[in-house]
């Protein structure tokens, strides 16, 4: 089996490049890395943030890395109570909060089912570990303080992002499973980009250490 991690920014790249210890090499306009994590043999793309590129990258990881499974790491937004900054989300299940669900019915060749489910296989394994599961949504936005109780009223998530929903869909359509594993950069209390920037690293470590915990149980 080879494992297929997707990272969205250089922040949430850095600590497997670390664990990893090999170069980051190009590779069509993302960072790469390939060998062994927590025993497994993986590949690691750091593709860019947003929904293009989540895509992107959960397509290069399978069609260039052979990776037969894809697990998203990286951070989001707290959306609910009770999250805190560097708390592990394992995430069940994602949807766009940015695009009307019926278009993805109406207006394509087959309809396609608008909430994407995680891998349910590791979502057990995962349940041995000390994290929260549940939903995130996904739009090509910021969420600041502006937005944020409408997101909670219509979709119920834990948390909010810029990539997974896109990672998911891509995965779904190749026909490989896909996981996400976030760690909260931001909350209610410590909103905006500003807590993003100053958490962002500590959050990246979180989600890669709570990532590899899965990975050993594996």
């Amino acid at each position: 089996m080879k494992i297929g991690i997707l990272c969205a920014c250089p922040a949430e790249f850095a600590p497997f490049e670390r664990l990893i210890g090999e170069k980051a090499a190009a590779h069509k306009g993302c960072l790469v890395l390939e060998g062994e994590l927590c025993g497994k043999s993986a590949a690691v793309i750091c593709c860019g943030l947003g929904k293009v590129n989540a895509a992107i990258g959960a397509a290069l990881l399978i069609n260039d890395f052979s990776a037969d499974r894809v697990i998203l790491s990286g951070v989001a937004g707290a959306l609910a109570d009770g999250l805190h900054i560097g708390d592990a989300v394992m995430i069940t299940d994602t949807l766009y909060h940015d695009l009307d669900a019926g278009l993805l019915k109406a207006y394509h060749p087959s309809p396609i089912d608008p909430v994407f489910q995680c891998d349910t296989e590791l979502i057990e394994l995962a349940r041995a570990l000390p994290m929260r599961f549940g939903r995130t949504v996904t739009g090509d936005s910021f969420i600041e303080d502006e937005g944020r109780d409408e997101l909670i009223e219509k979709f119920h998530p834990l948390t909010c992002d810029m990539e997974t929903a896109a990672a998911a869909h891509m995965c779904r359509t190749l026909g490989v499973p896909f996981n996400a594993v976030r760690a909260v950069s931001d909350t209610k209390e410590e909103s905006g980009l500003g807590s993003f920037e100053k958490n962002v690293a500590f959050a990246s470590e979180k989600a890669c250490v709570a990532l590899c915990k899965l990975i050993e149980l594996m």
